[in-house]
């Protein structure tokens, strides 16, 4: 990405964002960099609040379809990241958080819902819930 005539995008991110999308397919790359604007424009970084943020270039059922079963890994796109961390982070150790996040639904239609064991031993919860399991890397 050329940051040329963009003065108010930090070359830094055009490079991070441009070292990102070469992990993804050349149709995907405009979708991933609207989508991912609009999650760092947002305020939790959500999909549907990136959609109504950015003026978005297709209807919003492209987007889950890609999301859900586009031709793109997202292990892939999660190793250069981890390349690009490695890559501008000049430390001898990098701490990486990962955590897991069950979030409930009450849907079966909820993409991704299934039964989850509830490992937070709340007592006001099932042993097993119904839920979104959410992967966060920082």
């Amino acid at each position: 990405m050329d940051a040329k005539g963009y003065s108010r995008i930090p070359r830094e991110l055009c490079y991070w964002i441009t070292f990102l999308a070469e992990a993804l397919p050349l149709r995907s790359v405009g979708t991933f960099i609207e989508l991912l604007i609009g999650a760092m424009l947002t305020p939790a970084g959500f999909v549907t609040e990136a959609y109504l943020v950015v003026t978005m270039r297709n209807h919003w059922s492209s987007y889950y379809k890609w999301l859900q079963k586009g031709r793109w890994s997202w292990l892939g796109l999660s190793r250069q990241f981890v390349r690009l961390i490695l890559k501008v982070v000049k430390q001898e150790v990098i701490h990486l958080v990962i955590d897991d996040t069950l979030t409930l639904r009450a849907s079966k239609k909820a993409p991704g819902s299934q039964i989850h064991h509830q490992h937070g031993n709340k007592p006001n919860l099932a042993q097993y819930v119904r839920g979104q399991c959410w992967v966060s890397l920082a």
